[in-house]
């Protein structure tokens, strides 16, 4: 009998599970971000937001909520508007992708009034969604540049981000500042996590702390200034955590005789600064590491795009020529050859060999010319 009974739950169970595939599913509305204001004036506003199709579960509930039929702001006098009560700048009808960025210009406002503006999207089967509120009041204002310069020192759960406000003929006053972020919202806003920078100065270089980061995350950030006239924003950079930042991705030409600095991956003349002579005048074809900086040759086979940053701290490098002669058994720098270096910088980098070409000829003012791909990571 406990058999019997054993069988039957055992069945019930699993049908219970098959059928799930059958229960109703309700439909999810659209995404949509916080309103970025790019520019306030006397009466007009520029406006930015993202919107995206909803985080489905399954094929089903992606269907059934359907495809997004119409977005925009919506924005009035009163807090909370909607397209019932306010007013509506229409983005679109549908987005080519998602997320979708977009940006629009609203004219015709009244000066010195205060305004609230959010952004709205629909889709065919989950209804309408607004986004989170945001304020501005009209006037003259000129918002200050803002830079966002550069992200550095990149660890395993934090980095450093650098930027840079200029007032120019600014004439709003700023608040705070510092540096959004987010792993999620490409385009971050004061809304997302952020990071205040200390201090009484408003103008010039500022450095932003961001920790607790999550390892292996890829992050958006930029700068941002808190002002009378609304929220200032620099251009977003992307970096991943764990990963520094890169200095320099770039395919280019070494010709024969001359000096690069790979920060650059540009001919660079010798001043101290370069890192490598390209086969000098009378010399063996190859690599003449300069200034300090030093090679390493990764074993054939080796990925250039797969190798990572993680990979290259841990190699022996050496100051050493590397062989690149043609027709000799010590050539090491055949076509698709993955090198690692270290500038005289101190940034790690790597190069593949694309195309050695032919060795040098009085007759052939191309010979022993040389393509290479570089990645030099500012590693700071």
């Amino acid at each position: 009998m406990k058999r019997i009974t054993s069988i039957i739950l055992i069945s019930a169970t699993a049908c219970l599970d098959g059928c799930n595939m059958f229960l109703p599913v309700d439909p999810l509305v659209p995404q949509v971000s916080e309103v970025t204001l790019v520019g306030v004036l006397t009466n007009e506003v520029r406006v930015s937001a993202q919107v995206s199709d909803p985080d489905a579960k399954n094929s089903r509930q992606e269907k059934k909520s359907g495809k997004i039929q119409d977005f925009g702001f919506v924005y009035g006098i009163l807090n909370e508007p909607t397209i019932e009560n306010g007013y509506v700048e229409q983005g679109g009808q549908a987005i080519a992708a998602s997320p979708f960025n977009w940006e629009d210009r609203i004219t015709r406002l009244s000066p010195l009034e205060k305004y609230y503006i959010r952004a709205y999207a629909v889709n065919e089967g989950g209804g309408i969604i607004y986004g989170p509120v945001a304020s501005f009041v009209t006037a003259n204002y000129i918002l200050p540049g803002i830079k966002t310069v550069s992200v550095s020192g990149v660890q395993q759960n934090a980095a450093r981000v650098n930027y840079n406000i200029a007032m120019g003929n600014s004439n709003v006053i700023i608040s705070d500042h510092g540096v959004c972020f987010s792993s999620t919202n490409q385009i971050p806003t004061v809304g997302d996590q952020k990071v205040q920078t200390t201090g009484a100065s408003t103008t010039g270089n500022f450095t932003a702390e961001l920790a607790q980061l999550t390892t292996g995350a890829t992050y958006f950030a930029r700068a941002y200034a808190r002002t009378n006239g609304g929220v200032a924003y620099g251009n977003v950079l992307t970096f991943k955590v764990g990963e520094p930042a890169i200095l320099q991705d770039t395919t280019f030409i070494m010709n024969f005789s001359n000096t690069y600095d790979l920060e650059t991956g540009r001919l660079q003349s010798q001043n101290g600064t370069e890192d490598m002579y390209w086969y000098p005048y009378g010399q063996p074809a190859g690599i003449y590491p300069r200034n300090g900086a030093k090679f390493f040759v990764m074993p054939t086979g080796t990925d250039f795009k797969a190798l990572k940053y993680s990979d290259l701290p841990g190699l022996k490098y050496t100051a050493d020529f590397v062989n690149g002669s043609y027709t000799t058994k010590e050539n090491k720098l055949f076509n698709g050859t993955v090198l690692a270096y270290v500038t005289n910088a101190g940034h790690f980098g790597k190069m593949r060999i694309n195309s050695k070409g032919m060795e040098r000829s009085e007759w052939d003012v191309y010979s022993g010319n040389m393509e290479v791909s570089i990645t030099t990571f500012n590693n700071d």
